[in-house]
This record gives structure tokens, sequence and C-alpha cells, in this order.
């Protein structure tokens, strides 16, 4: 046991030796730690970010806007079934030039005299432009179909520019119908 009192110089000594383990012990954890998370943080980068972000929303803004304006419209001929072929062509004609193009059309399936025929469509080419140019005639093909999902991807650095290359992925459906043809091979028929 310590029954033993300090001098007033020795309890001095043992205050300041608390007060530097204290702030050392601050500097150490607290201060180092707060400074080394604050130098993660770039206000560069988040105003880049912010940037990026702003560019995507003003562009599907835009392109929101153009399916609202356009809804309703019925464009492109319902052929009949078995359109396959030429439909393929269609895809072949407006997607020429893009890289490394992907189309998988899936089985098709009627309901009630209505085909439909899915096809995921992905590809890679160059400015936003460009992107939209192609879906737009995508969209005013030939055939009728609709646009059900469209995915635009780009590398964070470069979005802006319009040489940006630019991976897109489309899911469609093509109709077709079957009220002039007694040729259903291939059909998956859907009860309504």
């Amino acid at each position: 046991m310590l029954n033993r009192k300090f001098t007033l110089r020795e309890s001095i000594l043992l205050v300041l030796a608390a007060v530097v383990g204290l702030a050392i012990f601050y500097y150490q954890v607290v201060y180092k730690g707060i400074e080394a998370q604050l130098a993660s943080y770039s206000v560069e980068d988040l105003e880049s970010e912010v940037m990026i972000y702003q560019a995507k929303l003003a562009r599907q803004k835009t392109m929101q806007e153009y399916i609202e304006s356009h809804r309703g419209e019925t464009l492109g001929e319902i052929a009949l079934y078995n359109n396959l072929a030429n439909e393929i062509n269609e895809l072949g004609t407006i997607l020429d030039g893009v890289e490394e193009l992907s189309v998988s059309m899936s089985e098709p399936t009627l309901l009630d005299t209505t085909v439909r025929r899915n096809a995921n469509i992905s590809f890679k080419t160059y400015g936003y432009t460009r992107v939209m140019n192609l879906i737009r005639a995508l969209y005013n093909s030939t055939y009728r179909c609709l646009i059900s999902d469209i995915s635009v991807s780009a590398q964070r650095d470069n979005v802006l520019d319009e040489n940006a290359e630019i991976n897109v992925n489309v899911r469609m459906t093509f109709y077709e119908r079957v009220d002039e043809t007694t040729n259903l091979d291939g059909l998956t028929v859907l009860n309504s």
C-alpha cells in the first residue's frame, strides 16, 4: 500500500506527465486519424463526380422527355410470323460500324395472335450522340418493336467526351402476327 504523501514538486511532475501522456495519445490516435481521413477526401474528385452525375442526369432527362413526347406513337410494320431474317438484317444495317456487337434472340412466344421475340443487343461505340442516333434508329425500325431496357456506360474520367468509348446494352421485343399464316413451327404458345 501506498501511504506516502507526494510532495508538491512530485505532484506537479505527475500531473505534468499525465497531461503530456494525454497530449501524445490525442495526437497519435485522434488528430492523426482525422487528418488521414481528411486527406483521403479530395474536393477535386468530388467536384468531378458531381459534374459527371449532372451530365448523366441531363442526358437521362433529355431521353425521358423524348420518350414522353413520343409515347403512344406506333411505328413499324407488324410482319407475319417468322420474320427473323428480316429483323436480323435490319439490326445489322442499323448497327453497322459498331464494335463488339452481340445479338441474342429468344424463342418466339405466341399470345392470342401476336408473336413476341425478345432480343438482347450489346455493342461498343464512341460518343453519346452516336449512341442516341443508334437507339433512335432501333426505335424507328421498319418492324414493330418495343425497347424495354437501355443500359449505357462509359469510363468515369471521359464520360463528357464525345469520343468516349461507350458500352450499350439494349433489350427489345419484336412483334409479329399469325393471322394470315398457318406455319406455327417453333412457337411457344402462351395461354391468355
